[in-house]
């Protein structure tokens, strides 16, 4: 019997100011597969997609955005299957790194970084959660 309870993360979608410098972030320094986007979103924006686990990030192309300037302000947290190598590529590939890796105050090992428009993510040492 349903009940009509939210189960998970289908997309999250974020805006960023140049899609060429997201897609050489997401892409190539994050390693995030991209994903085929339906010809009618296509034509209406721009946007690249991105498989995320067993989401998808939907990255948008808006020129005049601009990120709130807090330290840590809103951002979106990715766990990967080995911590310490992600943390070593991605630290060879780019200097956006805002932290870290290193643990933090709460024990959790975590590495900060902010994508070439300024929204944070943070590469997380932890296991997703099974359903």
């Amino acid at each position: 019997m349903a009940d009509g309870i939210i189960i998970g993360v289908q997309h999250l979608a974020i805006n960023v100011t140049d899609i060429a410098a997201a897609r050489q972030f997401y892409g190539d320094i994050l390693g995030l597969t991209e994903l085929p986007r339906p010809s009618a979103v296509a034509e209406q924006f721009r946007s690249i997609w991105y498989l995320l686990g067993n989401a998808e990030l939907h990255v948008v192309e808006n020129p005049e955005f601009t990120p709130l300037k807090s330290p840590l302000g809103p951002h979106f947290a990715v766990a990967c299957d080995d911590f310490t190598a992600a943390c070593q590529r991605i630290s060879a590939l780019t200097d956006a790194i805002v932290f870290g890796p290193a643990r933090a105050v709460d024990g959790i090992e975590r590495m900060v970084v902010r994508d070439p428009t300024g929204n944070v993510i943070e590469i997380i040492d932890l296991p997703l959660h099974n359903g």
